[in-house]
């Protein structure tokens, strides 16, 4: 074999130990970031898990409270209603009371006269004083459910008093729940709790406007998308730059829907690319999510 062939065979063994260790480098970079990512992606699923039940426990205890309000304002309806009943009643046997009073002193009046009168008179005398004991009974017994429907008012008024309270003090807990709700950093506006619990549309879009802060990094951008492609407020969407106006294509960080229009929205960037700045004709999708 000559010099050069030896030559050859040395730097093609050279080569090969070369390519081999690149090789190996590759293959554990790569293992590397799978299982970083695999680890992240657990992680996010067991935060939207945990934050999906808090909010379905939240509307639960919501509504039941919501029912218990309802209930409570239809007892203190009927209470008032069967007030308003026993004082109509009340006012009948007042009447009623008074008739009765005005015929007791009628006919007192008429046995004194007749009592004066001759003999044969005092038969119907005696008539008259059964009248009056049976009016007597009538008015007692009147006297008595006056005394009773006194009693049912008062029992009523302390019914009413405490269903106020009672109701005073599920508003409290309703306000209690809501401030909970806020220190836990939910919304209770049905569009932003939908926009947590349900996928944002596929969509693409791309960056019409970049407000940049003291650092000259992006801070809110406006995108060529909004509310008529079905975007809401919490929605999350990928930027990332194409690559078809020359510039390498690359991941650039994450953004979160603070307002929609119909035909753009407002976002902030919630994960920006250490080493990618969103600009102006980026994109933005939600098909990598």
């Amino acid at each position: 074999m000559s010099f050069i062939g030896k030559l050859l065979v040395v730097a093609q063994v050279v080569l090969s130990i070369l390519f081999m260790a690149v090789a190996g480098a590759v293959y554990s970079a790569h293992t590397n970031w799978k299982k970083t990512a695999e680890g992240l992606k657990t992680q996010l699923a067991t935060q939207t898990s945990q934050q999906q039940t808090a909010l379905a426990n939240a509307e639960q205890e919501k509504t039941t409270l919501t029912g218990q309000l309802n209930d409570e304002k239809q007892k203190r309806l009927n209470a008032e209603t069967e007030l308003t009943q026993a004082q109509t009643k009340l006012a009948a046997d007042s009447k009623r009371l008074d008739e009765l009073q005005a015929q007791i002193q009628t006919q007192t009046g008429i046995a004194e006269t007749k009592s004066n009168e001759a003999s044969y008179r005092n038969e119907e005398a005696s008539k008259q004083r059964a009248i009056n004991d049976d009016l007597q009974r009538r008015l007692d017994a009147a006297v008595e459910e006056v005394r009773r429907l006194t009693d049912d008012g008062f029992t009523i008024r302390a019914d009413m008093a405490d269903l106020q309270a009672r109701h005073d003090a599920l508003l409290a807990d309703k306000a209690f729940l809501e401030k909970v709700v806020a220190k836990a950093g939910l919304s209770t506006d049905p569009r932003s709790v939908a926009a947590l619990t349900e996928p944002p549309p596929p969509v693409d879009g791309v960056v019409k406007k970049v407000q940049k802060d003291r650092t000259n990094r992006p801070r809110l951008i406006v995108i060529s998308i909004g509310s008529d492609d079905g975007l809401l407020k919490g929605h999350e969407l990928d930027a990332f730059r194409s690559g078809v106006d020359g510039r390498p294509p690359r991941w650039l960080g994450k953004i979160r829907i603070l307002s929609t229009n119909p035909d753009d929205s407002v976002a902030e960037i919630i994960d920006a690319d250490k080493n990618g700045i969103i600009e102006v004709g980026d994109n933005v999708t939600t098909k990598l999510l």
